[in-house]
Protein backbone atom coordinates (compact mmCIF):
# COMPACT_ATOMS: atom_id res chain seq x y z
CA UNK A 1 0.00 0.00 0.00
CA UNK A 2 2.67 2.49 0.60
CA UNK A 3 4.38 2.19 -2.64
CA UNK A 4 1.14 2.43 -4.10
CA UNK A 5 0.24 5.56 -2.14
CA UNK A 6 4.09 6.96 -3.37
CA UNK A 7 3.00 5.81 -6.79
CA UNK A 8 0.08 8.45 -6.49
CA UNK A 9 1.43 11.09 -4.73
CA UNK A 10 4.84 11.59 -7.13
CA UNK A 11 2.84 11.00 -10.93
CA UNK A 12 0.86 13.33 -12.75
CA UNK A 13 -2.87 13.87 -12.95
CA UNK A 14 -3.57 10.96 -15.50
CA UNK A 15 -0.30 9.43 -15.01
CA UNK A 16 -0.38 5.26 -15.58
CA UNK A 17 0.59 3.04 -12.45
CA UNK A 18 1.02 -0.75 -13.63
CA UNK A 19 1.01 -2.86 -10.31
CA UNK A 20 2.44 -6.53 -10.26
CA UNK A 21 1.74 -8.96 -7.49
CA UNK A 22 2.67 -12.74 -7.65
CA UNK A 23 -0.63 -14.97 -7.65
CA UNK A 24 -1.45 -16.63 -4.77
CA UNK A 25 -1.57 -19.67 -7.15
CA UNK A 26 2.06 -19.64 -7.65
CA UNK A 27 3.21 -21.89 -5.44
CA UNK A 28 0.41 -24.17 -5.92
CA UNK A 29 1.03 -24.50 -9.85
CA UNK A 30 4.54 -25.05 -9.54
CA UNK A 31 4.24 -27.24 -7.26
CA UNK A 32 2.09 -29.22 -9.04
CA UNK A 33 4.38 -29.12 -12.15
CA UNK A 34 7.64 -29.41 -10.54
CA UNK A 35 6.83 -32.49 -8.36
CA UNK A 36 6.91 -30.20 -4.87
CA UNK A 37 3.64 -31.31 -3.95
CA UNK A 38 5.35 -34.35 -2.96
CA UNK A 39 7.22 -32.81 0.03
CA UNK A 40 5.14 -32.22 2.96
CA UNK A 41 7.06 -29.36 3.98
CA UNK A 42 6.20 -27.39 0.94
CA UNK A 43 2.39 -28.44 1.23
CA UNK A 44 2.83 -26.81 4.65
CA UNK A 45 4.08 -23.18 2.69
CA UNK A 46 1.08 -23.50 -0.49
CA UNK A 47 -1.45 -23.97 2.64
CA UNK A 48 -0.34 -20.90 3.72
CA UNK A 49 0.33 -19.43 0.77
CA UNK A 50 -3.56 -20.04 -0.07
CA UNK A 51 -4.55 -19.29 3.45
CA UNK A 52 -3.38 -16.04 3.74
CA UNK A 53 -0.66 -14.84 0.97
CA UNK A 54 2.06 -15.09 3.05
CA UNK A 55 4.72 -16.95 1.37
CA UNK A 56 7.54 -18.36 4.23
CA UNK A 57 10.25 -20.52 2.99
CA UNK A 58 11.46 -21.80 6.67
CA UNK A 59 14.32 -24.01 5.56
CA UNK A 60 15.26 -21.40 2.78
CA UNK A 61 14.82 -24.55 0.13
CA UNK A 62 16.53 -22.99 -2.42
CA UNK A 63 13.70 -24.43 -4.99
CA UNK A 64 10.83 -23.09 -3.09
CA UNK A 65 11.27 -19.19 -3.29
CA UNK A 66 11.81 -16.46 -0.75
CA UNK A 67 9.79 -14.69 1.51
CA UNK A 68 7.01 -13.16 -0.36
CA UNK A 69 2.78 -11.59 -0.25
CA UNK A 70 1.15 -13.75 -2.71
CA UNK A 71 -1.85 -11.97 -4.06
CA UNK A 72 -5.22 -12.80 -4.96
CA UNK A 73 -6.45 -11.22 -8.33
CA UNK A 74 -9.07 -9.41 -6.23
CA UNK A 75 -6.85 -8.25 -3.23
CA UNK A 76 -4.12 -6.52 -5.88
CA UNK A 77 -7.45 -4.46 -7.32
CA UNK A 78 -8.80 -3.71 -4.18
CA UNK A 79 -5.25 -2.45 -2.90
CA UNK A 80 -5.29 -0.22 -5.86
CA UNK A 81 -8.99 0.96 -5.25
CA UNK A 82 -7.58 1.73 -1.61
CA UNK A 83 -4.40 3.74 -2.58
CA UNK A 84 -7.13 5.90 -4.78
CA UNK A 85 -6.17 5.36 -7.99
CA UNK A 86 -8.60 4.12 -10.76
CA UNK A 87 -8.22 0.65 -12.49
CA UNK A 88 -8.36 0.46 -16.19
CA UNK A 89 -7.42 -2.95 -16.61
CA UNK A 90 -6.52 -6.11 -14.65
CA UNK A 91 -4.53 -8.83 -16.83
CA UNK A 92 -2.49 -11.95 -15.99
CA UNK A 93 0.85 -11.80 -17.37
CA UNK A 94 2.30 -14.86 -18.39
CA UNK A 95 -0.90 -17.16 -18.19
CA UNK A 96 -0.58 -20.96 -19.22
CA UNK A 97 2.41 -20.58 -20.73
CA UNK A 98 4.33 -20.52 -17.76
CA UNK A 99 3.14 -24.22 -16.83
CA UNK A 100 5.34 -25.54 -19.53
CA UNK A 101 8.98 -25.11 -18.42
CA UNK A 102 10.30 -28.15 -19.79
CA UNK A 103 8.73 -27.61 -23.89
CA UNK A 104 8.53 -23.51 -23.60
CA UNK A 105 11.74 -22.75 -25.77
CA UNK A 106 10.22 -25.81 -28.00
CA UNK A 107 7.19 -24.19 -28.29
CA UNK A 108 8.83 -20.26 -28.52
CA UNK A 109 11.04 -21.51 -31.33
CA UNK A 110 8.48 -22.63 -33.53
CA UNK A 111 6.60 -19.99 -35.12
CA UNK A 112 3.19 -21.74 -35.51
CA UNK A 113 3.22 -23.08 -31.84
CA UNK A 114 4.53 -19.58 -30.51
CA UNK A 115 1.47 -17.93 -32.25
CA UNK A 116 -1.08 -20.91 -30.79
CA UNK A 117 0.74 -20.19 -27.22
CA UNK A 118 0.73 -16.34 -27.50
CA UNK A 119 -3.46 -17.00 -28.65
CA UNK A 120 -4.43 -18.95 -25.46
CA UNK A 121 -2.50 -16.54 -23.20
CA UNK A 122 -4.34 -14.11 -25.17
CA UNK A 123 -7.48 -16.07 -24.47
CA UNK A 124 -7.33 -16.09 -20.63
CA UNK A 125 -5.02 -12.86 -19.67
CA UNK A 126 -8.45 -10.85 -19.13
CA UNK A 127 -10.68 -13.64 -17.69
CA UNK A 128 -11.49 -12.63 -14.04
CA UNK A 129 -11.56 -16.20 -13.10
CA UNK A 130 -7.93 -17.21 -14.32
CA UNK A 131 -5.96 -13.93 -13.90
CA UNK A 132 -4.67 -15.85 -10.83
CA UNK A 133 -3.47 -19.12 -13.19
CA UNK A 134 -0.15 -17.25 -14.33
CA UNK A 135 2.26 -16.17 -11.50
CA UNK A 136 1.87 -12.71 -11.70
CA UNK A 137 -1.26 -10.48 -12.03
CA UNK A 138 -0.64 -6.42 -13.77
CA UNK A 139 -3.14 -4.16 -12.69
CA UNK A 140 -3.32 -0.95 -14.86
CA UNK A 141 -4.51 2.05 -13.13
CA UNK A 142 -4.58 6.18 -13.45
CA UNK A 143 -4.68 8.78 -10.86
CA UNK A 144 -8.14 10.05 -10.56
Amino acid sequence: MRALREAKRVMRPGGWVFAVGISRFTSLLDGLSAGFLDDPAFVRIVDQDLRDGQHRNPADHPGYFTTAFLHHPDELRTEVREAGLSIVECVGIEGPGWWLPREFDDWWDDPARRERLLAVVRTVEREPSLLGLGPHVMVIARRR
